[in-house]
């Protein structure tokens, strides 16, 4: 996917979720996983299943087509830089290679204008963009993020979006506005490189219309102490990366020498026998292929690795955005749970121990071993009807945590991934919060079985409903693992 088509997702799944809202979480919950057994496929690939899911869901208060004016200012942004830097080009070129016929073009002014610059740039380029630098250059990079890329596409966005809703500007607000800040990096460099290629292809349309249809002269001054034999070789190093692919376009000693001039001497040459206009359009083609090697080329170079990280990253924070990790979770569960359509208790169905009336099973979509997490298995009693109306059938109960050693621990991971379980559930408190310890349990888990079976983590709320508050504590915890096969269920769901 293009980071065209993954920013409409953005803009889109974004709205979509804060539509979703307002949908109730058990038709939710089924209308997802119902989604979700069809997008199996792509299970590996969680942004292709958000963008899948897009053009499957139904959502009231919603249209598809909502993300259409961000898209639109993306194109438009991208188009103006381009015009603009190809504009830049031509304009600078013209301005440095400007010739009346009475003064020659100053090389040194060309290379410094065009030339130099372009190293320069890209170096900076360099500093800020790639991994490896990061600790070598913090102090520079701090310096140089002071133009923040998401307040500056926030505040551009906000000016030309005024009167498009939903629009950009939406995605830079709240947590969404964090998630997206590694993709407005790669933004702002992928429209600073473009307008870069475009410039150098102004600059180098403007050097190939003024040498074929003007006669240009070129020679070199300057006031700094610099003889003929430090300009020589200050431009063979600037022309190592060509020198051996095209001689033609290195300048020899011999024309810097007879193209060195003094103002004083009304512009005109050092007393040295005249060179042919071959040898002298050795200026041209050396200022041509030097744009090309510095300027054009690395450019484009920089212009498709922007493209691709943007594009990384914009996949990225499209399952990172609030919200989208607890839908590709429905989406992706193991369990399966028909609920009755009436309040009331059907016949033959289970009450569970809290007085609330459990869904009616069809039948278990799981069966496993179940873990009581530091302590909780000795309500196994209570929980396991209940554990059966989310889909999951208790093949054994375990006990991990609280009180026991990490070698205990171990070796229940040890004893479980020897088995051949489709998964495992973990009971836990919901009101506790989510230690290290947990978090290193499953990664054991995870680790020493080398299977992606599931690995359900079961919320209790003890005589009262799971609250939303210690879900989201949970579910912000779990996430840090990225594993897709984890999931967060909880048993009974406090109203909002």
């Amino acid at each position: 996917m293009t980071p065209t088509a993954l920013l409409a997702d953005l803009i889109a799944l974004s709205t979509a979720l804060q539509a979703d809202r307002a949908t109730d979480p058990e038709r939710r919950r089924q209308r997802d996983r119902r989604i979700g057994k069809a997008l199996q496929g792509l299970r590996g690939k969680p942004w292709r299943q958000l963008d899948a899911w897009l053009k499957q869901v139904e959502i009231a208060a919603w249209q598809p087509g909502q993300s259409r004016a961000g898209v639109h200012l993306y194109r438009v942004l991208g188009v103006s830089l381009a015009f603009f830097g190809l504009l830049t080009g031509w304009g600078l070129a013209r301005a440095v290679l400007s010739y009346s016929g009475q003064t020659p073009i100053n090389v040194f002014h060309a290379i410094s204008a065009l030339v130099l610059p372009q190293i320069l740039l890209l170096s900076l380029w360099l500093v800020t963009a790639l991994p490896g630098t990061r600790s070598l250059f913090a102090g520079l990079r701090t310096m140089l993020a002071l133009v923040h890329p998401g307040r500056l596409a926030q505040w551009l966005a906000g000016r030309l979006e005024r009167d498009r809703v939903p629009g950009w500007h939406r995605l830079w607000t709240g947590r969404t506005a964090r998630v997206l800040t590694p993709a407005g990096g790669w933004l702002a460099s992928y429209w600073s490189q473009l307008f870069a290629v475009w410039f150098n292809l102004g600059a180098l349309l403007a050097l190939a219309y003024l040498t074929a249809f003007s006669d240009l002269a070129f020679a070199w001054s300057t006031t700094l102490n610099l003889d003929n034999a430090e300009f020589h070789r200050l431009l063979q190093l600037l022309s190592w990366p060509w020198h051996e692919l095209y001689p033609q376009a290195v300048p020899s000693r011999e024309l810097i020498d007879a193209s060195r001039y003094y103002r004083l001497h009304s512009g005109g040459f050092a007393q040295l026998p005249p060179l042919p206009a071959a040898q002298l359009g050795a200026w041209w083609s050396f200022l041509f292929v030097a744009l090309v090697s510095y300027g054009l080329l690395p450019r484009l170079v920089t212009l498709a690795i922007s493209w691709l990280r943007l594009r990384v990253h914009l996949a990225r924070a499209l399952t990172h955005l609030p919200g989208a990790a607890e839908l590709l979770a429905r989406m992706n569960s193991p369990l399966v749970t028909t609920v009755s359509p009436h309040p009331s208790t059907p016949p033959g169905g289970v009450v569970a121990p809290d007085g609330l009336p459990s869904p009616h099973r069809d039948s278990a979509a799981i069966a496993c071993p179940v873990i009581g997490w530091s302590g909780t298995h000795v309500q196994r009693e209570a929980l396991t009807p209940r554990l059966r109306s989310l889909g999951i059938e208790p093949l054994d109960w375990l006990e991990a945590g609280g009180g026991r050693t990490l070698q205990e621990d171990q070796a229940l991971v040890a004893s479980l991934c020897q088995g051949q379980e489709p998964g495992v559930a973990v009971v836990v408190r919901a009101w506790e919060p989510p230690l290290l310890e947990f978090s290193d349990f499953l990664r054991d888990l995870r680790r020493q079985c080398q299977a992606r079976q599931a690995i359900v983590v079961v919320l209790w709320g003890g005589a009262q409903p799971v609250v939303e508050r210690d879900q989201e504590a949970w579910r912000h915890a779990l996430r840090q693992l990225d594993d897709p096969d984890l999931h967060v269920e909880a048993l009974g769901v406090a109203a909002p």
